[in-house]
């Protein structure tokens, strides 16, 4: 049996189209090591965006964009490319209901009389290709793409020790700057003359900051304000409101003032002070949570952004 098959196996060697097919495959895997498929193209980064970015940080900052901004910035564009690109490819586009919206707006606006219903409009919209062209979906489907990306990376969870070991690495982070508790009385500027009779008013009859406010003048913002930090305070009645109050170092009960705000004099009621204090971990945890888990998405996006770059002939510029 054995010499039969071998045999065989001699004659099947001898065939002509077995010569041929061995020689072409091996034609064939030297032409794709010698001449391997061309990468696809990715970039340049598109000159109007890259303009915008560029525009934008200009309006935040005094100093000239530097080489290492730029980088980033074209970094950035090009990654939203791929991802683009990639949910294109992916078909995306015909999956979210955002996006046929923004195609029928689109549509409507391009022929404000025409009687085609929704579908169809979505469809004339795909036709011409709006998906390719609109800001709108472009941003959306980067969304959606690096949605898809985070929820097939599967990361698991914080641990309680990943987060009690990012608490103590932040812990400067955690400290609470003192808080106030206050009321106040207000006259306007052009009342300011009034303000040290009303003082002394308000401390003969040992009036209550709610009696002292009939007083004073409407302040749009209101007069009871709790748990106020210093940079809280500022944003409602200017940094030199906030200096002179903290810098009294006023205890609870205490009236203070006159205290000068940008828009007049104020004469402050303190009800409350809760001196400076690290937060206790049960108290920030969920914050430090919802961090660790917004790094490992951003991380499994970055990772999966890099190796998907390696498929990509990738052009800077």
């Amino acid at each position: 049996c054995r010499p039969r098959f071998r045999d065989s196996a001699l004659t099947m060697l001898k065939k002509p189209w077995l010569h041929f097919l061995v020689l072409g495959l091996f034609l064939f895997a030297a032409g794709r090591w010698a001449f391997p498929v061309p990468k696809p193209i990715l970039g340049p980064p598109n000159a109007a965006r890259l303009k915008a970015m560029i525009e934008n940080y200009s309006q935040f900052s005094r100093d000239d964009i530097s080489p290492t901004v730029l980088s980033r910035f074209i970094d950035a564009e090009l990654r939203d490319e791929l991802l683009f690109r990639e949910a294109l490819q992916r078909g995306l586009q015909y999956r979210d209901a955002a996006i046929e919206q923004r195609i029928i707006r689109n549509m409507r606006f391009l022929d404000a009389d025409t009687q085609a219903d929704d579908a169809t409009l979505v469809e004339q919209g795909y036709a011409l290709r709006l998906p390719l062209t609109d800001e709108v979906i472009r941003r959306r489907l980067v969304q959606i793409m690096e949605r898809l990306i985070v929820a097939t990376a599967r990361s698991a969870p914080p641990t309680s020790g990943e987060i009690a070991a990012r608490y103590q690495r932040d812990i400067n982070s955690w400290l609470e700057p003192p808080l106030y508790s206050f009321s106040h009385v207000f006259l306007s500027v052009e009342r300011a003359d009034e303000m040290l009779q009303l003082i002394a008013a308000v401390e003969a009859d040992q009036m209550s900051s709610e009696q002292a406010r009939a007083l004073g003048a409407p302040f749009l913002s209101g007069y009871d304000f709790r748990l106020q930090s210093a940079e809280q305070m500022s944003r409602v009645f200017g940094v030199v409101f906030a200096e002179q109050l903290t810098a009294l170092d006023p205890a609870p009960g205490d009236w203070v003032g006159p205290i000068t705000s940008a828009f007049g004099q104020h004469y402050v009621f303190i009800a409350a002070v809760q001196p400076e204090r690290t937060m206790p971990l049960e108290e920030v945890s969920l914050k430090i949570e919802g961090a660790l888990v917004r790094e490992a998405e951003e991380r499994a996006v970055d990772d999966w952004v890099n190796n998907a770059f390696i498929g990509y002939e990738v052009v800077r510029s």
